[in-house]
C-alpha cells in the first residue's frame, strides 16, 4: 500500500512533468529500424541526482557524446537536470516507470530494492577490471530484476567524513550528529554516529547552525564549491569503500535500441569509463590543493584505530549483503576483490 500511495504522489509530479516536456517526444524514428541496418532515431530523457553545475557532473556530458557519436547520432540524450526536474528520492521511480529514460545516480537510491548493489561501492577493482572478472555482466543481470539496465559508472573516488572539529580516535566519532545518505547507515550505526538525512541545499544552513556536526561526501570535489568548508575545515582523511555511482536506463527503452546500437552504447561507456576515472583522480589530486589553501586539515587516526575504521566499513557491508543475498555473496566477493 505504502508503495502505492508514493506512486500516486508522484504521478503529480509526473503530470508537470509531462506538461513540461511537451513537443520533445523521446522517440522521433526516421524508419522502423533492424539489427543488421538500425536507422531509428530516439532520444532519451535524463536526470541526475547532482545538478548540472556540481564538479561531480563534469563528465556526463563526455559520456552524452560517446553514446552519440557511438551511434552515429542515432542515440542522443537529452540531460534536463538533477533534483530540481525531479526530486531526488523520487528519481529512481520515475525511471522505473518510464517517466525518464536515464537516470546518473547511486545504488543508496534503490539499495532497498537490490541490496547486492551495494557490491558496487565495496570494489576493489576499476570499471573495467570489473568487466574482465564478471562483475559488470553480473550487475545487469541483478538491474535487470528492478526494470533497469546498468551501463556502467559515472564517478570515482572516495567517500571521507568531513568534520567541523578534529578527533583523535574513532570513538570520538559516537553520537556525532553527521549529515549522511541511506547507504552509509549501517556503518555509521557501528560507528556510533548519529545520522542525518537532510537536503543538500539545507546542508550549509544546517552545519552553520549547528544541526550537525559535520557531513559525509563521495569525494574531495564540491564541498568547498557549497560553501561547506566555511565551518568545516577537517578532512578524515581515511577514505573507504569507493563511488557506487551508477548510469541507469529504463529497461524498457533499452529494448527499443537496435542490438547494434546497444552494443555500441556499452562499448563507448567502457571506453568512457577510462577517462571518467583519469579526470576524477586529477580533480581530487588538484582540489586537495586547493582545500589546502582554505586552510581545510586532512587528519588520519592511529593505525589501530583507522584499520578498526576500515575493518567495520566493509564489514557492516559485507554482511548485509550476505543476510539478503546469501546465494551472491561469495561470487561478488571474488569479483570485486584484488588478488581473488
Amino acid at each position: 500500500m505504502r508503495k502505492n500511495k508514493g506512486f500516486k504522489e508522484l504521478l503529480m509530479v509526473v503530470i508537470s512533468l509531462i506538461l513540461l516536456l511537451t513537443g520533445c517526444s523521446s522517440n522521433t524514428s526516421n524508419t522502423s529500424g533492424s539489427d543488421e541496418n538500425p536507422t531509428k532515431s530516439i532520444t532519451l530523457n535524463a536526470v541526475s541526482f547532482l545538478a548540472k553545475d556540481n564538479p561531480l557532473t563534469a563528465t556526463i556530458p563526455d559520456w552524452m557524446k560517446a553514446v552519440e557519436e557511438a551511434t552515429d547520432g542515432r542515440v542522443k540524450i537529452n540531460w534536463r537536470g538533477g533534483a530540481d526536474v525531479i526530486p531526488i528520492s523520487e528519481q529512481f521511480e520515475a525511471l522505473n516507470s518510464g517517466v525518464i529514460d536515464v537516470n546518473f545516480t547511486y545504488v543508496g537510491q534503490y539499495q532497498t530494492q537490490l541490496p547486492e548493489s551495494l557490491s558496487i561501492a565495496l570494489s576493489q577493482l576499476t570499471p573495467w577490471e570489473e568487466r574482465e572478472t564478471g562483475f559488470y555482466d553480473t550487475m545487469v543481470e541483478r538491474h535487470k530484476e528492478i526494470g533497469a539496465i546498468y551501463l556502467g559508472r559515472w564517478l570515482t573516488g572516495s567517500p571521507r567524513i568531513w568534520l567541523k572539529e578534529p578527533i583523535k580516535s574513532i570513538s570520538d566519532l559516537e553520537n556525532m550528529k553527521i549529515r549522511s545518505a541511506p547507504n552509509y547507515n549501517r556503518f555509521f550505526d557501528d560507528l556510533g554516529i548519529a545520522s542525518a538525512m537532510i537536503d543538500p541545499a539545507e546542508v550549509y544552513t544546517s552545519l552553520q547552525t549547528g544541526v550537525v556536526e559535520g557531513f559525509v561526501y563521495g569525494g574531495l570535489s564540491g564541498p568547498r564549491k557549497e560553501g561547506w568548508t566555511d565551518s568545516t575545515k577537517y578532512v578524515l582523511d581515511i577514505p573507504f569503500w569507493t563511488q557506487n555511482c551508477t548510469i541507469l536506463m529504463n529497461n524498457s527503452k533499452w529494448d527499443e535500441i537496435s542490438k547494434e546500437d546497444q552494443q555500441a552504447i556499452i562499448a563507448a561507456t567502457a571506453q568512457y569509463e577510462k577517462g571518467m576515472v583519469d579526470y576524477y583522480t586529477n580533480l581530487d589530486v588538484e582540489e586537495r590543493k586547493e582545500l589546502e589553501k582554505i586552510g581545510v586539515e586532512f587528519i588520519s587516526l592511529p593505525e589501530m584505530d583507522k584499520q578498526k575504521f576500515l575493518d567495520m566499513a566493509y564489514r557492516s557491508e559485507w554482511g548485509f549483503i550476505k543476510a539478503e543475498k546469501p546465494e551472491l555473496v561469495d561470487t561478488l566477493r571474488k569479483q570485486t576483490t584484488k588478488g581473488e
